[in-house]
């Protein structure tokens, strides 16, 4: 019979005890021995005759003063093992040898633990957990989980429970147990259970009780969560705190009933366990949005004779929570606004809000003038919005009044909505614009965009073989010249030859009676027709990306649902312009109001009172044929309303961008993206058509009502205002050159 010989030849005899193997769990053994001093450097162990790795090792304070070091290695298979321990700092050096058929030990927690100062058991548990379980690859081994419940059971002979108190989508169940107050850090949480061992994703969250007390929760998978026979074990710098799952004994309430229920009383939690969602499920932003809707907090403001506030607008976004609101302070209480974060911070926006004067609905529904307010409070973390941020109207006395607002919008295209029109227009100059509402839009707008899908395609009629030109035409809400349009196209003998015909719906909820007009004007006048459809709105760029993406001509032509050519033939001669020697990247033509008089003759750039570099049609309400606007001739820009270029440079330059709002300055900025490319744009004076301007535009009340334009024109004026300078410029030396010679 094979035996296991320990043989101690150290120079000081009994001074170290001898050491002792142990099998942890699979290939993996663990080798102790105690020493009498502190060890303050790794001691060694070498291994004659064997490959053996990885190897680990540790150092434990003793009760004595003493130093308990363990190693683990994975023992060689069938091999006889001789292995030579060193502590150097202390002169101190042993032998232990194993035979290739002996069986290791069982697994002793007393005698790993005993005599341990506290902390070092801690240490022990923490590193089995988060270090040694991967590297010797014992996660699911169920002699090393037997091993460490061992500890834990020494360790913790009466672990407090953590219950399972509410379940959401995917398997996600919130645990709740008490916890110690004077545990400060917790580093790491692991659930040890027949499963297996696995690190848990989610964050804890805690709440003081008082005399010493807290309550910890924590949002996880159920499969991390277990049953009663799991153990959850929380490690930090303060040690270990270990806790036993308990088995639901009855059915377990939703997290919605269960915010419903404590939510209110405990608002950091609430917004702790709506931001901690998104991060374990792929489907958690959805599960926080529902349940902030089904269980919303109460709104708050103040209301009083002698003092009244609240907050109108808080869109909590990944840039920052744009917050406005207003306060009537006849008694001169106010002392500013706080954010509360929902670890409970409090950050003061006093110094940062932008003031301006409203007319706010008093209590009894009457209007009062009011100081309105304005700032980007820090971001409320996670992938979710937080729809009921929380704040503080601070009084001079040192006290404050709570202030939440009502739900607000979680689609991103309506709070967008509510970002623009968060501040009167007449109150938004470029400061607060710019370090107020531009992050959040930003944001919004980009949710907004990435919300949106490719569009659902409906050909109705037989398509042209091969088209020379793609006409692609956005339609939101407004169909009223629809009807035109298609006749004008229809008896358009070259149009019919060379061109197919695509429209974006760009409001989707009107697909059925779109389809249902254009289906019948196609049997009236037999032109084929592609309809796009939009999963949701896009806006005018998306729109007529979408388009352009589905198109098969070597040409585009970008025209507006409320463009109606005067006569046939006009498309023919814009795209006979591309041609020439005098690259010419887009063309656009004469556009009348429907009066007769002008709406455009190509673009110009012009600088406002503010200095903000706005667009300008040539010549806007000037009679049909006034002189100058008879004159082909090489413009800054062409609108969007008509605009023909080659597929090809379309899509070299990326086509329209889309991070401007509802629609507007897309087609300078895409003018300018041309130029940039060193062509030219042409405004050909011979061809007419008619433009009702901006009629769908005027059907949207977030572009009518808010700062959809100023933001535009920011972002415009940030990306090209340099270029807009020298053309203009230049533009004015031109001018001024042809005066002097004439």
């Amino acid at each position: 019979m094979a035996l296991l010989d320990l043989s101690d030849v150290v120079s000081k005899e009994n001074e170290a005890d001898l050491p002792r193997a142990f099998h942890l769990g699979g290939a993996a053994m663990l080798i102790v021995w105690d020493v009498p001093e502190p060890v303050q450097v790794p001691a060694s162990l070498s291994v004659a005759d064997a490959v053996v790795a990885p190897t680990a090792s540790l150092r434990l304070p003793r009760q004595d003063g003493g130093t308990r070091l363990l190693w683990v290695l994975r023992r060689p298979e069938r091999v006889s093992l001789r292995a030579v321990l060193s502590a150097e700092s202390l002169g101190l050096s042993t032998e232990l040898s194993l035979a290739g058929d002996a069986p290791l030990p069982a697994f002793d927690a007393a005698a790993l633990l005993d005599d341990l100062e506290r902390q070092a058991g801690a240490t022990l548990v923490s590193t089995l957990l988060g270090l040694w379980s991967g590297l010797f690859r014992l996660q699911r081994n169920t002699t090393f989980l037997r091993n460490v419940k061992m500890l834990l059971r020494r360790l913790e002979p009466s672990p407090q429970p953590a219950a399972i108190v509410a379940r959401a989508i995917d398997g996600l169940v919130l645990l709740q147990t008490p916890f110690p107050a004077g545990f400060a850090t917790i580093h790491a949480i692991h659930r040890v259970g027949p499963c297996g061992v696995e690190r848990l994703k989610g964050k804890p969250h805690r709440s003081r009780l008082g005399r010493g007390r807290e309550a910890l929760h924590l949002l996880t998978v159920a499969e991390e969560a277990g049953e009663q026979s799991d153990w959850l074990v929380l490690t930090g710098p303060d040690g270990l705190q270990a806790r036993t799952v308990l088995r639901p004994d009855k059915k377990i309430q939703s997290l919605t009933a269960w915010l419903r229920e404590h939510g209110k009383r405990a608002a950091g939690l609430r917004e702790h366990l709506l931001m901690e969602m998104p991060g374990l499920t792929t489907s958690g932003d959805v599960a926080s949005v529902e349940a902030q809707l089904g269980a919303p907090l109460d709104r708050q403001r103040v209301t009083g004779a002698g003092l009244s506030a609240e907050i109108a607008c808080a869109l909590s976004t990944a840039r920052g929570t744009l917050v406005t609101g207003w306060f009537r302070d006849p008694l001169n209480l106010v002392a500013g606004v706080a954010a509360i974060g929902r670890d409970g911070t409090v950050h003061d926006l006093t110094g940062e809000l932008r003031r301006f004067p409203v007319a706010a609905e008093d209590a009894g529904g009457g209007r009062v003038n009011a100081v309105g307010f304005a700032a980007l409070a820090p971001a409320a973390g996670g992938a979710a919005p937080l729809l009921q941020p929380r704040f503080r109207l601070l009084l001079r006395s040192g006290a404050y009044h709570p202030l939440v607002p009502a739900p607000q919008p979680a689609d991103p295209v309506e709070a967008r909505a509510a970002a623009l029109r968060a501040v009167p227009p007449q109150h938004v100059d470029e400061t607060l614009l710019a370090d107020v509402l531009a992050p959040v839009i930003a944001d919004l707008h980009e949710k907004a965009r990435a919300g949106t899908n490719e569009p659902r395609v409906h050909q109705i009629g037989q398509p042209l073989l091969r088209p020379k030109v793609s006409v692609v035409i956005p339609l939101y809400k407004a169909l009223d010249f629809l009807r035109f349009q298609i006749a004008a196209f229809a008896t358009d003998p070259w149009f019919r030859q060379n061109a197919e015909l695509i429209y974006v719906l760009d409001s989707p909820e009107q697909a059925a009676e779109v389809e249902h007009l254009i289906g019948g004007l196609h049997l009236v006048y037999e032109l084929p027709i592609l309809l796009a459809v939009m999963e949701r709105n896009g806006g005018y760029a998306r729109a007529c990306n979408a388009g352009a993406a589905l198109a098969r001509g070597e040409v585009l032509a970008l025209v507006n649902s409320d463009v109606v050519p005067v006569a046939p033939g006009w498309l023919e001669v814009l795209v006979a312009r591309l041609s020439g020697r005098r690259r010419v990247g887009a063309v656009g033509p004469k556009l009348l109001f429907e009066d007769g008089s002008l709406q455009h003759a190509g673009m110009y750039f012009e600088r406002d009172h503010r200095g903000r570099w706005l667009n300008h049609h040539y010549y806007k309400g000037m009679p049909r044929f006034y002189a100058p606007a008879t004159e082909e001739r090489l413009v800054p820009a062409v609108t969007g309303a008509c605009l023909v270029m080659s597929r090809p440079l379309f899509e070299a330059v990326g086509g329209f961008t889309e991070d401007y709002v509802i629609g507007d300055y897309e087609d300078s900025d895409l003018c300018l993206k041309i130029t940039a490319a060193d062509r030219r744009i042409l405004y050909a004076a011979n061809v007419e058509l008619y433009h009702l301007e901006r009629k769908s535009m005027t059907l949207s009340s977030d572009y009518m009502k808010g700062v959809a334009w100023q933001y535009n024109c920011a972002l415009h004026a940030s990306r090209w205002g340099d270029r807009i300078a020298a053309i203009m410029n230049a533009q004015l030396r031109t001018s001024k050159n042809k005066r002097t010679a004439a």
